[in-house]
Parts: structure tokens; sequence; C-alpha cells
């Protein structure tokens, strides 16, 4: 029976967002290194987009990149967001992400390597089980063996159930924006609250303004009690 990261599709497209080449990450101590896992449909695209345009408007240096297998809803995605003075690439290198966020538990799993010791995993704790899963083709891992696989590359683990928080906000679909919540109130980047806020409602105008800027300020709560 194949591990379930087998069943989402592997990873085949990497791309920078922004203006300039693919460069490696590099080393500078001012970087802030973040990776973003899920599975499609969950918002990972958007929250990377949002979080670069927040950086932005706090006038950060920002890049983006994207990997990902399977295209449609369900399959792996990954972004990877650098900010700092002297980013040149999106790429993060193995054990250099300083924030890794998970949009569900095997998604983390499958990126944890990225991570570095003293990094900082954010995970929403709601499982996406694969087709293959449900029809019992994969194996999904437990959660404890998830639990002591990710404590092998770092012991900062922040676990919450982000989807019932954007249920509890009004909508499942602003699950991604408890993630941005999460991240800021790490305070482990240079984003600041209220460059974030504002970039949540430019981006979702109308009546969706109050229930992601609800489900942010809940994502931003629950880590910041952690931190």
């Amino acid at each position: 029976m194949q591990p379930v990261w087998h069943v989402r599709g592997s990873m085949s497209t990497r791309c920078n967002q922004t203006k300039g080449g693919i460069e490696m990450s590099g080393n500078s101590a001012d970087i802030v290194n973040i990776v973003i896992s899920g599975v499609g449909g969950q918002g990972v695209l958007t929250l990377a987009e949002i979080m670069a345009k927040a950086a932005l408007v706090d006038g950060l240096n920002v890049r983006v990149g994207e990997i990902h297998g399977m295209a449609q809803r369900g399959g792996h995605v990954i972004c990877t967001v650098r900010i700092g003075s002297d980013v040149r690439g999106p790429i993060v290198d193995t054990g250099t992400a300083d924030i890794l966020v998970g949009f569900e538990p095997a998604e983390t799993l499958r990126e944890v390597s990225l991570i570095k010791p003293e990094g900082y995993i954010l995970m929403n704790t709601h499982v996406v089980y694969p087709v293959a899963v449900s029809m019992g083709k994969a194996e999904y891992p437990s959660e404890d063996t998830i639990d002591s696989s990710l404590r092998e590359f770092t012991e900062n683990i922040i676990k919450f159930d982000a989807m019932q928080f954007a249920k509890d906000a009004g909508s499942s679909r602003s699950m991604n924006m408890v993630m941005m919540g999460a991240v800021i109130g790490s305070s482990l980047t240079p984003i600041s609250e209220d460059s974030a806020l504002q970039t949540i409602v430019s981006a979702f105008p109308g009546k969706f303004e109050s229930i992601n800027k609800s489900a942010f300020r809940r994502g931003l709560e629950e880590v910041r009690n952690h931190i």
C-alpha cells in the first residue's frame, strides 16, 4: 500500500512569480524563508499572493515561487515566500525555512525537510483524505507518526484546527486567512499586522471582508498565545 504523499502527484513545476530568474536561496541573515504546503483548493496560492502583497505594502523585497504536481483540486501544492533586503530568487533550500505553513498534516510532513531546526511549523490539523485512501489503495499516516516525524526536524510545532476556525468566522473558504493570521501572529516575519489586514481588505471586498478579517484574527490570536 502506498503512503499518502505518493498519490497526490509528484512535484513538477517551479516558477518565479516576481521579477528575476531562478536562483538559489543563499544564507543572508535578514532573509525570512516561508514554505506553504497543502492541496489544491485550499487557497495555498492565494495565501502566498496575499503575503507577498502585504510585504510590498511594508516596503519589503519579496520573491514568490510555486511548485505543484496535479493542478486539479486535491493535488499537492507548495509555495515559497522569501522576504529580505537581498532576495534574488524564490527557492528555499533544505533546512533553511524559518516557517513551514502546513494546510494539511500529511502535506506538512511531505515538506518538513525544508524547515531549519530553530524554525516553526504552523499546522492545520484538519485532514484531507485523497481518493486513493478512501478506496483503500493508500495509507494515511497516523497522528503519532506525523508528530514524531515532524519533531525529528524541529520541536517548534503549533497545531490547531484552522478549518474549524474558518467555519466559526463564517466560511470554510477563509481557512487560508486563518493561516495568514497564524504567520503574522508568530512575529517571525517583518510583515506588520496593519499591512496584512489592509491587503486582505483589498483582496476580499464586500461581504467576504468581515469573514476573512475574523478568520485572520482567529489564527493570529491562536499562535500568539503559543509563542
